[in-house]
């Protein structure tokens, strides 16, 4: 029943935050070159055309949208949504997403993914990340980061 609960809590998390955090998170933002690697705990959301890898080693909630590719290894919850999206509840394992306009929210205790490609990225709670190679933290506010393509 705790389990029924916590993973009720967690979706209701990833549907409610996705809709505030954006408007709230109106922090520094960092140039990049088409490559972001984040850790941390808390809330992130990633959106743009490219490439998501998730590595789901604590049991965290993820909405995934727009995938033109997919692929999940691991166990926890996935439910596949009529409109094309797919959410996994108290997921452990890897994620991996790429897409034109993907549109990808994460919630929990341990979160780790690359992003690589055109777009930016909401993180907010506790953690650090990389934009090519330049460092940054997450606040509890907000920051927004952004990873647009290298110019050659």
């Amino acid at each position: 029943m705790k389990r029924k609960l916590w993973i009720m809590v967690a979706l209701l998390l990833v549907l409610s935050l996705g809709w505030t955090v954006a408007a709230e998170a109106q922090g520094m933002t960092v140039d990049g070159s088409g490559k972001l690697w984040a850790k941390g705990a808390g809330y992130a959301e990633v959106h743009g055309h490219g490439v998501v890898d998730i590595a789901a080693r604590g049991a965290i909630t993820v909405r995934v949208k727009g995938a033109d590719v997919l692929r999940a290894q691991g166990h926890g919850r996935r439910w596949d949504l009529p409109d094309g999206t797919v959410l996994f509840a108290g997921w452990q394992g890897h994620i991996h997403a790429e897409g034109q306009e993907l549109d990808v929210r994460m919630v929990g205790g341990i979160i780790e993914f690359a992003a690589q490609g055109t777009g930016w990225a909401i993180l907010r709670g506790r953690g650090h990340y990389r934009v090519n190679g330049q460092p940054g933290l997450w606040t509890q506010a907000g920051v927004r980061v952004d990873f647009p393509p290298a110019a050659d």
